[in-house]
């Protein structure tokens, strides 16, 4: 998974030096949220905003708690940033693994059961990645190109809190599908009806399939199709139409 992460972290400066235009909004109206977590964020948004307007005003103040409020700014504009990303369901093309990912896990698997290694593996050391975009080579309009795209941890809670509250009282609750990605014609900026892939908990297994996902493959297969074809697995069905860029992005790739 560090491989991954460095690959992540090459693929997502390269792009940018392209031009390409990431599309951070691409998974909110997937991302579900129980009404107490949207009042939550709601409230914590609001909050944090107050916060940094009443940080910004000039006040006559001595020089070291001047000095202490500008030390501090910084600090309270990222927390502030974190949860209107939240709220919003916007997901960085690289987004960092959640503080204390151990705690996060247990919050998940009590509920809905144990989530594979390769997917503690990757939260803990990547986190969440979106590599979808817009770019007239790598994915122009109409290409199901289905650029790389896992959803972050803090998603993943949020639809267990969700799905809890669906089955609440259910003398038996159907399994959790934890979410990884939007399916590749979202991806690709159009609705498509398709599901979205999944990984389905209880998994108390090194990997699992990622479902709905074209090739059947565990995740950690995935990955490295992902890799294969430079961060845009789609290519991998479109092999006729595979841009010049794909393979420059391709031979900067670490082995997993």
């Amino acid at each position: 998974m560090h491989r991954a992460k460095t690959n992540i972290e090459i693929l997502v400066g390269a792009l940018e030096a392209e031009g390409y235009e990431f599309s951070p909004t691409v998974y909110s109206p997937y991302w579900r949220k129980s009404q107490q977590m949207q009042e939550w964020l709601e409230a914590h948004d609001q909050n944090s905003q107050i916060l940094i307007a009443s940080m910004q005003l000039p006040l006559k103040l001595p020089e070291q708690l001047n000095a202490d409020r500008q030390h501090r700014l910084p600090q309270v504009m990222e927390t502030a940033r974190s949860f209107r990303e939240h709220l919003l369901g916007i997901v960085r093309p690289l987004l960092p693994p959640e503080w204390g990912p151990q705690s996060w896990f247990q919050r998940i698997a009590s509920p809905a059961g144990d989530l594979p290694m390769s997917l503690r593996a990757w939260h803990s050391t990547v986190g969440g990645v979106n590599l979808v975009g817009s770019h007239p080579e790598l994915a122009p309009p109409g290409i199901e190109c289905d650029p790389l795209f896992v959803a972050p941890l803090r998603c993943v809670f949020d639809g267990v809190d969700a799905w809890r509250v669906d089955h609440a009282g259910a003398k038996e609750r159907p399994p959790f599908q934890m979410p990884i990605s939007p399916p590749p014609g979202v991806k690709a900026g159009r609705d498509d009806p398709r599901p979205q892939y999944v990984v389905t908990l209880p998994s108390a297994t090194l990997d699992a399939v990622v479902e709905n996902e074209p090739h059947g493959l565990h995740f950690v297969d995935y990955l490295r199709l992902a890799f294969e074809w430079g961060g845009f697995p789609g290519y991998a069905e479109h092999q006729g139409k595979v841009p010049a860029l794909v393979g420059r992005l391709r031979e900067q790739m670490l082995p997993l």
